[in-house]
Formats: structure tokens, sequence, C-alpha cells
């Protein structure tokens, strides 16, 4: 590795830090935040409670959507939608957005690209001063790393919290991020096809293409320029299936064939 590129590994790593900073503070603390607030305000006029949600939702996920556009070393392909007028296309918001899992950004990615989205959440970052009131008031759960029974009661708690009232939930079946460079997808917990099912939601699958080699584990830096891509798959009704066995095969084997097409088409 040579020295030139260190510095722009290290140059592209600070500005986007900064970025964050900057960008995330005046529109996740100054305004959203402010927004999530009045919505608890006015949880007794729920129609003015709902508006004030989906307005912090919005401002949220295009604030983010923003602040990846002014990523010079970002080289990300994406078949979403566009943000407004994103779930007309499912007629309606329960949805378990399920996805494999190769970075710390694969979240940040996501939640730039589907407007109100919520999920599991690791419970220490509820104890840093800066995200905990965030993460609270925009719904996120918190659940222990490494604990399964844990995940079984964050996904219990994603169940009624999120999905049953309507509201679209991110989880990664792996449960943790993958080792980078892994070539496969890991094993998918049948506990988060057992609450798509019991929850009568639509479950969409998303595979997740290369974020490893950008920020893999065990990076402190990001790897710039280096292409990668999030591809949105078809939806299912999580209650056409028999059980949660059924059901995660078949969102396993999706997404795996779609990691060989892409993967022959790299090579």
């Amino acid at each position: 590795m040579s020295i030139l590129y260190k510095f722009w590994q290290f140059f592209w790593s600070v500005y986007f830090v900064f970025t964050i900073a900057v960008i995330g503070f005046v529109m996740g603390y100054v305004v959203s935040l402010f927004f999530f607030f009045l919505s608890y305000l006015f949880l007794p006029l729920p129609l003015f409670s709902r508006f004030f949600s989906s307005l912090a939702d919005y401002i949220q996920c295009y604030s983010i959507r923003f602040l990846l556009k002014i990523q010079p070393w970002l080289n990300c392909k994406n078949n979403f939608q566009s943000i407004h007028g994103f779930y007309d296309q499912y007629k309606t918001r329960k949805i378990m957005f399920v996805s494999n899992h190769r970075s710390n950004l694969d979240t940040f990615f996501l939640i730039s690209l589907i407007p109100g989205l919520r999920g599991l959440a690791k419970s220490s970052i509820y104890y840093n001063i800066f995200f905990a009131p965030y993460m609270m008031a925009a719904g996120f759960v918190p659940v222990k790393k490494g604990s399964i029974s844990g995940f079984v009661e964050g996904l219990r708690v994603l169940k009624t919290k999120i999905l049953e009232k309507n509201k679209a939930a991110l989880v990664f079946p792996e449960t943790t991020r993958c080792e980078k460079g892994f070539g496969s997808i890991g094993k998918f917990s049948t506990a988060v096809f057992e609450v798509a099912i019991s929850s009568s939601s639509l479950v969409v699958p998303i595979y997740i293409h290369k974020t490893d080699e950008v920020m893999g584990r065990g990076d402190l830096l990001i790897h710039p320029f280096k292409p990668i891509e999030l591809k949105i798959l078809k939806a299912v009704s999580a209650e056409s299936y028999k059980n949660s066995a059924e059901l995660t095969e078949y969102v396993w084997n999706t997404l795996k064939a779609e990691q060989l097409q892409m993967s022959a088409a790299c090579n």
C-alpha cells in the first residue's frame, strides 16, 4: 500500500467523520430530533403525532442521502425507488427489510435510501450521550451484543413497537457482520422470520455487495473509491409461508443467488 493511498484513506475518513458531525448535528439534532420530540408531545392527538414523526423520518432520510452525495470517494450503485413515494410500491409500511451484513456502513446506507427505517441497535450506543437521545427518540431497539436471548427479546420489541404499528424495520438475519472478504452469506436466524410471519409483515430482501471492501470488520479507515452495490429484491408476503424455516431458506437462497450473479459479473 503506497504512502499516497494511505494519505487518501486518512483524508477521506476525516472528511467523512467531519461531514457526519456537521450534518448530523444540524439535521439530526437541531431539526429531526426536535420533530421526534414534538411527535411524543402530541401523542394524545394521533394525527399531529404521526405528522411530526413522519416529517422527522423524511428529514433524517434526505439529510443522510445528502451527506452521502457529498462524499466524492463513495462509488455506490443501487436500484432503490426515490425517497418521496417510496412505500407506494408496497401499499403498506409493515415491512421487514432483511439483508446480509458486511460492514458498519450497511445500516447507514440503508437509512439514507428508505425513509423511517428502524431496527435493532447495540445497547452500548445508548451509553453514548451524543447518540442515545436520537436513537431513543427515533425508536431504535437496543440489543446487547453477543446475547442470543437479548436478540430474541429485541425482535419481540421490534414486532410490537415497530411492525405492529405499521412501521418499517431493518434486520440482519446473520445477527453480526461477516468477516472481511467472506465469500458467502452466513447462517440466518429463523427467529427473525418467525417475527415476520407472526406480525403478517411483507418481507423485502436486500443484497449488499462488497461494502466490507470499503470498511470491513476491523477497519478503522475507509478504503475510498471501491465499487459497491445495494440491490432491493422482490417482496414476499411472510404469511404465504408455512413456517419460519421455509421462509428463512427462501430469503437466504434469494440473496445467495444474487451474490453468485454479482460475483460472476465482476469476474
